[in-house]
């Protein structure tokens, strides 16, 4: 089909925030516009947009949906999102999508992290914000305290602007702020706000008292275009109350993709220097963002793109700006919840699905041929909880990479890499409820078992002090035997430096054709370590005697006697552990700054300095990695989830002795077993 609207009735909304009745409210909106048969509820698994089987079974939102519909002479596609935040990264990838955001929350309590995560993330990408107060039939629902809680903790320029004609069991509508007649305080606030967000306005205000009526839907649209206005609704999306007029509000009041603010862009392969700003304009060259991704063994994958400008048509030429290389995408869809609905053409500022284009990533661009250019990518929240995985029959090995480097492609917040000193496949998550659920979508589509486990921490040896080793190798087996002696001195390099080799052997005691010889056996044994089983690091050996025999000796003899010989010096020098330590960031709330700094401490970790962040602050540290392999479960049950965490590697230093001498406890070497 032909799309039948214009970019300027379109209009792309999410709804974001904590668990408080999104779904809910989605499905109401489609039932209510005519685009479902009937009203779908997530409670009894009939919901248009929690179709995947996880969410049917835990009644909650796992994926961002898209539905669209016509209301009020407009096109509303709009994105369900998770309101966990364990699936975050769903929520940050629609607001990419987007022009407006409808940030929903219970009028029954306080404001959630995840919540005021996600507004000021739309507040920083420029997104028309609206904050929603839901469920305000509730028993606790108080519209004046929440709006005073949200001024308190989102700042003084939200303001109310549909207000309820009562809290609680008795609201039943709705009425328009700067209406005739309307509330005074609330009104004049309002008001006031309109007239400091445009100096012409400010001036007429101070002079009259008043604002012109027919001057304000336009100066409350550019308000909240601007980011000036953060306009207060409220419904209750269970029993269908005030949610006609909220959809009235936001098809009036939101921005078309033309009037909202445009995507940076990025570096292209040969695009223009001075490439302006990606614009909602169809008349423009085409430029269309993926902004998700879905990988299924039997649907395929699917690439649902934002078209940010020109007409996007199927088996188009385009150009992908990633690899600058030609693409080509055979069918367009329009998502309906679970439905795919077959596309011609997508006007600029439209949401579509594209099939089968296994060369597209998520934050890819493509665009004309002829008008190379990429938009910024998608900006994402780091990962805070690891595991190892294994298959669970090892044949189906390289089918599990295969699909968690799929996954990896449809979730920006997820990754997978193998860890170049445990060789771990090490796969890295918002939280182990994340892990969890992406890894059993893995094992059903894909039909593999997966095993998990904590990474092994990269440990490593040296040695703190000076020590001669020696060793004689002697071998008769009837023939010819084997036979060397070497005598070395190890000593420790700085951190960092490496392994040195010094041949300091004199009067041809050692023939220098076996010299090599002695280098390539202790270099062949670092990997494996010779205190705990974990590779050596910046040791300096000076080979300084030994002996030979004219027969027997030969390179297999001096390998041998010259590891040995290392590892004789190594044991004596003071061998030490070496365990990485990370730059650790914690963003917390000032109430939890004590109980954070506490449990830093008892990890071992060093506190470097704090800064203060608005309303938060942020705890820079130095710990050990094995110290934090759990630290994201203890960070929410002290923040009350509210904090969060990156890290980065910094260098490598000294294992406790206690811990050390445990570790060498158990380890069996493997020439001695």
């Amino acid at each position: 089909m032909v799309a039948r609207y214009t970019s300027e009735q379109l209009r792309n909304v999410a709804l974001v925030g904590a668990s408080a009745g999104k779904t809910t409210l989605a499905d109401l909106m489609l039932f209510k516009a005519g685009a479902a048969a009937r009203r779908g509820r997530t409670a009894d698994g009939t919901s248009a947009l929690d179709f995947l089987p996880e969410e049917k079974a835990a009644h909650h939102t796992h994926a961002t949906k898209l539905v669209h519909f016509a209301w009020g002479g407009a096109h509303v596609n709009l994105l369900d999102t998770p309101g966990y935040p364990d699936f975050v990264g769903e929520a940050m990838a629609a607001l990419a999508a987007v022009d407006a955001v409808l940030v929903v929350v219970d009028a029954n309590g306080a404001l959630p992290f995840h919540a005021r995560r996600l507004f000021a993330t739309a507040r920083e990408l420029g997104l028309a914000t609206f904050l929603v107060f839901d469920r305000m039939d509730g028993e606790h629902a108080d519209f004046a305290v929440a709006c005073d809680h949200a001024r308190e903790r989102l700042g003084k320029d939200c303001l109310p602007a549909l207000l309820p004609d009562a809290s609680g069991a008795k609201f039943s509508k709705l009425s328009w702020v700067l209406a005739p007649g309307g509330d005074g305080a609330a009104r004049k606030a309002l008001l006031e706000a309109l007239a400091e967000s445009d100096d012409a306005a400010l001036a007429t205000y101070l002079e009259k008292g008043d604002l012109p009526a027919e001057q304000l839907d336009a100066l409350y649209d550019a308000a909240v275009r601007a980011g000036k206005l953060v306009p207060i609704l409220c419904c209750s999306g269970e029993r269908d109350l005030g949610v006609s007029e909220l959809l009235d509000h936001v098809v009036k009041h939101a921005p078309s993709p033309r009037q909202a603010a445009g995507r940076p862009v990025a570096a292209a392969e040969g695009a223009a220097k001075d490439a302006v700003p990606a614009r909602t304009r169809c008349d423009e060259p085409l430029t269309a963002q993926v902004w998700k991704t879905l990988s299924d063994p039997h649907a395929g994958k699917q690439s649902w793109l934002r078209v940010w400008s020109g007409t996007l048509r199927h088996e188009s030429p385009l150009l992908l700006a990633r690899t600058g290389k030609p693409e080509r995408l055979a069918h367009l869809f329009k998502p309906q919840g679970k439905a795919l609905e077959p596309l011609e053409e997508a006007v600029a500022g439209d949401l579509v699905t594209v099939p089968k284009a296994e060369h597209l990533v998520t934050g890819d661009t493509v665009c004309d041929p002829a008008h190379p250019r990429a938009l910024a990518p998608l900006a994402m929240p780091a990962g805070m909880v690891s595991l190892a995985v294994d298959a669970e029959n090892k044949n189906d090995e390289p089918k599990m990479v295969e699909a968690l480097r799929r996954l990896a492609a449809e979730d920006l917040t997820f990754t997978e890499h193998r860890d170049p000193a445990t060789h771990d496949l090490v796969v890295t998550g918002v939280s182990n409820l994340h892990l969890e659920t992406l890894l059993k979508r893995v094992q059903e589509r894909f039909h593999v078992g997966i095993k998990t486990r904590p990474p092994r921490v990269a440990l490593k040896e040296t040695v703190r002090g000076q020590s001669e080793g020696h060793y004689r190798h002697k071998k008769q087996t009837g023939g010819s035997g084997q036979f060397a002696e070497v005598h070395l001195v190890v000593e420790p390099r700085e951190r960092g430096a490496g392994f040195e080799f010094v041949d300091e052997v004199t009067q041809g005691k050692i023939p220098r054709q076996f010299i090599p010889a002695i280098e390539k056996g202790i270099v062949a044994g670092l990997p494996g370590g010779a205190f705990a089983g974990h590779p050596i690091v910046d040791v300096c050996v000076r080979v300084r005697d030994g002996k030979y025999h004219d027969v027997d000796s030969n390179e297999t003899a001096f390998r041998i006697a010259g590891w040995r010989a290392f590892k004789d010096a190594f044991a004596k020098a003071h061998p030490v552990l070496l365990e990485p330590i990370v730059d650790l960031s914690v963003e917390v709330p000032a109430a939890a700054i004590g109980d954070v700094t506490g449990d830093l401490h008892s990890r071992r970790g060093r506190i470097v300095g704090v800064d203060v962040h608005g309303r938060l602050e942020v705890v820079r540290a130095q710990v050990p990695l094995r110290e934090i392999l759990d630290y994201s479960t203890r960070l929410r049950s002290m923040t009350a989830g509210e904090g969060s965490f990156t890290y980065a590697p910094s260098h490598d230093d000294l294992v406790p002795p206690q811990l050390a001498t445990a570790l060498a406890a158990a380890y069996r070497p493997r020439d001695e077993e």
